[in-house]
């Protein structure tokens, strides 16, 4: 059941989001629900609750259930300033893709990605840089989704500013809630090195990026490298007042 209601959830999201259940208006009933997509009512229910933690809708006895949002209100928690500081990263930089392919996960890859070796990804392999200088490169990406989704997000794929991520939301419903993000020092592989202008095998940067939908399904996956001199990460630690 747990991928059914989840793509239930994409799908009554992405509905809200294109205005097919304006804000105000109440979705079909459970059992109408069910009909139409062929389900129990335990997974419609299912459905409906993770559309309700986004803050889409409410459900109230009798008054049934209404959509109360477009978009969800907040999508991220307390990580909020570093998420925002990616997002403003993406409109400040030109995505160049170099390749689109469909892949098969091998042992060392499955590693790094963490998945199962065999998985089928839909790899996007991008050169980021300056917005306003392209000679200049920032990062070198390897974008890794789930092939549906990255079919059904192709024409968005070209070279722009923005995130892969906020596409399939656009397309698919599919909501961003968590993001998991691991930093680490690198060498930085020959067949990279000459893009991003520095040394084959040289150090540098990796930033791997899970982010997991609200099935809590990872959905896209990056793995960023930046040149010694491109990155810096900077944050701050709070003593607990308590």
């Amino acid at each position: 059941m747990d991928v059914r209601y989840s793509e239930l959830a994409n799908t009554i999201v992405k509905n809200i989001k294109d205005g097919i259940y304006p804000v105000g208006s109440r979705l079909p009933s459970e059992v109408d629900f069910a009909r139409q997509f062929d389900v129990s009512r335990t997974t419609i229910r299912s459905a409906l609750r993770v559309v309700e933690e986004l803050g889409l809708i409410s459900r109230k006895r009798r008054a049934g259930t209404v959509v109360e949002a477009a978009k969800p209100a907040s999508q991220y928690s307390k990580s909020l300033h570093s998420i925002e500081d990616l997002v403003n990263y993406a409109s400040k930089t030109i995505r160049n893709v170099l390749d689109i392919s469909e892949i098969i996960c091998d042992d060392a890859l499955a590693t790094t990605l963490e998945c199962k070796a065999g998985k089928r990804w839909l790899r996007v392999q991008i050169l980021r840089t300056e917005l306003t200088d392209r000679d200049h490169p920032i990062c070198w990406t390897d974008a890794y989704m789930d092939p549906d989704d990255g079919r059904a997000i192709l024409d968005l794929i070209k070279d722009g500013s923005g995130l892969l991520c906020h596409f399939i939301e656009q397309r698919t419903g599919r909501t961003v809630i968590d993001l998991k993000q691991q930093v680490g020092a690198t060498q930085v592989p020959a067949a990279v090195a000459h893009l991003l202008q520095v040394e084959a095998d040289s150090v540098g940067l990796e930033i791997t990026r899970h982010y997991l939908d609200q099935a809590k399904k990872v959905f896209l996956i990056t793995v960023n490298i930046y040149p010694k001199d491109k990155f810096k990460f900077t944050f701050w630690i709070h003593r607990d007042k308590h």
